[in-house]
């Protein structure tokens, strides 16, 4: 299993674009001063939660996706499963996640690119 992203910081759902199948989780700078958006792109399927305290982003097994795809009945593209946190209870089938820090304010547009009706 190949980690992707580690960060201890805490990241909530900022947004999701259902017609650009796009989703932004954000650390907001109150504590650290900067702010972490992590884009995932592409997105066909996910199973998160709203609040991540740390995060771990892990690129998926063959046995994650096979086990995701049995339990939910749907068809799981290994090499676009990226797990969060610990075991397969949440994930997001996707493009390959970005991510970038910056000074950015919590109210100013993701430098990852504008998703639509997002300050």
């Amino acid at each position: 299993m190949v980690e992707v992203y580690e960060s201890d910081r805490r990241f909530k759902v900022w947004q999701y674009t259902v017609s650009h199948r796009r989703l932004l989780l954000r650390s907001s700078r109150e504590e650290y001063g900067t702010r972490i958006d992590i884009l995932f792109a592409g997105v066909e399927h996910m199973c998160i939660k709203r609040m991540y305290d740390g995060l771990v982003i892990r690129q998926g097994t063959e046995e994650d996706a096979r086990r995701i795809s049995e339990a939910l009945d749907i068809e799981v593209d290994v090499q676009s499963l990226y797990l969060l946190g610990h075991g397969i209870s949440s994930f997001v089938i996707s493009g390959r996640p970005q991510w970038r820090e910056d000074d950015g304010y919590n109210d100013a547009p993701s430098r990852l690119g504008h998703l639509p009706g997002t300050p």
